[in-house]
């Protein structure tokens, strides 16, 4: 019995003590002050979960170390969702990115981890997402979050300046939960299950200190723009500004800043800039002089309105309906009125025909013309016994 009390004790000792790093991303180590087994292999999403970023700098070569940073401010913005089964779903702006990070642990590419931060952070600054949480971290460096949504973060962190030098944490990507098994600080990998998630993730970025003491270079960016006073104008616009290839800030120029900003670095590093713009009326052009940086929007032409679409082929016309009766044709006489009609006039002249011809007129068009020969030779009869009848008479 205290043989398996004491099997017992070690087992929950061994729990206790395991603190596993959150998730090896590009600037983030992350460990857990809590971890509970759910007894089903699955995240346990009606359970609340919490999220801190640990800040403190040792000292490195010539760069004195301070221990646990105060004064860090971090923004963690939500780039996915996690299901209950630990699959990753983007959320708005974000899902528009196309990110692989349905399965993030499966990712063992560093350039991939780099395109989701640097995407990430681009979406950001483009479309002026606020931060999911904001903390600054206490003297004993822990900047806490507090109760948080489960998902997938990236945190953003502020430089501090002490003594003329420089801190930098870099960006990272934390998620909450994250799996107990996964700890970086002795090599093991995740088993792809979810038995003893933690809920309670610290976040470790790393970092980086520049001395900025000496003779340091000042730079200017300036904005100019190319659109004959415009109405509709941005009143704002973004820069990005670029130390070595890396982000350094994103700055705004507007008119109260008279469209310029101003900056010092330690000589030695390679600078550019590149403005966030979100119109299509505009197109950007970077020139520099030295440390000078002039951005230059120049307006473009307005697009000429469409022609109207060229006129449709005429239809082609139908065949003309042929005749109900073809066999039987009864077109109207064409009518002349300087000449009677001559069928007309016989008919005046003779009357009526007797019913042993055949008809009672003489006939019409369309009708037959059988008696008009026997008209005509009637009349010459009868011109005939005129004349005979009146030669007897004399």
């Amino acid at each position: 019995m205290k043989m398996f009390e004491k099997v017992k004790k070690l087992i929950i000792g061994a729990a206790t003590l395991s603190m596993s790093a959150m998730l090896l991303l590009p600037g983030a180590v992350a460990h857990a002050s809590d971890a509970s087994n759910n007894g089903l292999g699955t995240i346990d999403l009606s359970r609340d979960a919490t999220l801190s970023v640990y800040y403190n700098f040792e000292a490195t070569g010539d760069i004195p170390g301070y221990g646990q940073m105060p004064g860090v401010k971090v923004n963690a913005y939500k780039l996915a969702s996690i299901s209950e089964t630990g699959q990753f779903s983007l959320v708005a702006p974000f899902d528009s990115l196309g990110l692989e990070v349905t399965d993030v642990y499966s990712i063992a590419d560093q350039e991939k981890w780099n395109k989701i931060i640097t995407e990430a952070s681009k979406c950001i600054v483009e479309n002026n997402v606020l931060p999911s949480y904001s903390a600054i971290s206490e003297a004993d460096g822990f900047a806490r979050l507090g109760t948080v949504d489960k998902g997938l973060y990236l945190g953003i962190s502020d430089k501090i300046v002490i003594d003329e030098i420089e801190y930098k944490y870099w960006d990272f990507l934390s998620v909450v939960p994250g799996p107990n098994n996964l700890d970086v600080n002795e090599g093991n990998a995740w088993d792809g299950t979810w038995s003893n998630a933690i809920y309670d993730v610290i976040a470790i970025p790393k970092r980086e200190a520049i001395r900025l003491e000496g003779d340091p270079e000042e730079f200017n960016v300036y904005k100019q723009w190319v659109d004959e006073g415009a109405s509709d104008r941005p009143t704002s616009i973004s820069v990005n500004i670029f130390c070595d290839g890396t982000l350094l800030e994103t700055v705004q120029l507007s008119g109260d800043n008279n469209w310029q900003y101003s900056w010092r670095y330690e000589r030695g590093h390679n600078f550019s800039v590149e403005e966030v713009l979100n119109s299509n009326l505009y197109t950007p052009s970077v020139s520099r002089n030295a440390n000078s940086f002039v951005i230059v929007n120049t307006r473009n032409p307005e697009t000429p309105e469409t022609p109207p679409d060229k006129p449709k082929k005429p239809k082609k016309p139908k065949n003309p309906e042929s005749p109900k009766n073809p066999d039987n044709p009864s077109p109207e006489p064409e009518s002349n009125e300087e000449y009677p009609d001559v069928l007309g006039a016989i008919r005046d002249f003779i009357g009526e025909l007797p019913e042993v011809l055949g008809a009672r007129r003489l006939p019409q068009t369309g009708q037959l013309w059988w008696p008009i020969p026997i008209l005509a030779i009637l009349g010459i009869v009868l011109i005939f016994l005129g004349f005979r009848s009146e030669k007897r008479r004399k």
